[in-house]
């Protein structure tokens, strides 16, 4: 994926969880910015030109969304797009687009009226060729630094095929927990540490929020009730549902 991307002349920041991040422009480029570099990033996942057309249609209207709901202030951070793999939890995989902004909530134009008010009517198009497998929540950016918070708006497809993952991480409970960590601390989320505890490495800190690894699959609870679980290949997917819910705890009206 990083030399397919390198050969491309793509500028996408590849994390060592598998997922590809880009940095998107506050202007009237972004979805041609957005539509073209990950057109040009898909045959690298292992999707034909073909299996390209939905994707990229999507890719420009969430781009474009960003730009009339969530253009960030000028000097702040700029919009992120980001794109990686995960098991739909039916044991199927699919692929993952998500455009992150620094506002929590959205930004309306004043011209604005009808139903589609909150989201903008471009989105009306991912939700028909989604059937409705998209949303947004709580999240904190990859490529600033230091990571700041907002929101970040998504939509899955199923892949045609399977794709083979780059295994970037370690299977073993302990080391996968500490890569976890690694993520984490990247995203900006310092209050989950790793501990010791009963010959097993867990994560825990404030709100109550435990993370441990076993049999191949993350697991974790909050106020010992269990939160959520996944498998060891879906590291990146375990670390931004840990993200938005340390998100929501400190903003609960972020969602």
């Amino acid at each position: 994926m990083t030399k397919a991307a390198t050969m491309c002349g793509i500028p996408w920041r590849l994390e060592n969880g598998g997922c590809a991040a880009l940095p998107l422009p506050a202007d009237d480029s972004i979805a041609r910015v957005a539509r073209a570099h990950v057109k040009g990033l898909l045959p690298a996942l292992g999707l034909s030109i073909q299996d390209s057309d939905d994707i990229t249609l999507m890719v420009s209207e969430l781009a474009t969304n960003v730009l009339q709901h969530a253009t960030p202030r000028e000097g702040g951070p700029s919009a992120e797009l980001w794109v990686y793999q995960r098991t739909d939890g039916h044991g199927r995989d699919e692929l993952v687009v998500k455009a992150f902004d620094t506002l929590r909530t959205w930004r309306h134009r004043p011209d604005e009226t009808g139903p589609m008010l909150e989201h903008g009517r471009g989105l009306e198009i991912i939700e028909l060729l989604t059937k409705g497998r998209w949303g947004h929540h709580a999240s904190r950016s990859r490529l600033a630094a230091p990571a700041v918070p907002g929101k970040a708006t998504w939509f899955a497809l199923p892949l045609p095929h399977t794709v083979r993952r780059r295994h970037v991480w370690r299977v073993d409970g302990p080391h996968a927990t500490k890569d976890l960590h690694a993520l984490l601390v990247q995203r900006g989320v310092i209050h989950l540490t790793p501990k010791d505890e009963f010959g097993m490495t867990v994560l825990s800190g404030r709100g109550d929020v435990t993370v441990w690894c076993e049999a191949a699959t993350f697991r974790w609870c909050v106020r010992s009730a269990e939160a959520g679980r996944l498998p060891i290949s879906d590291i990146t997917e375990a670390c931004e549902q840990l993200v938005q819910l340390c998100e929501s705890m400190d903003d609960p009206g972020a969602g």
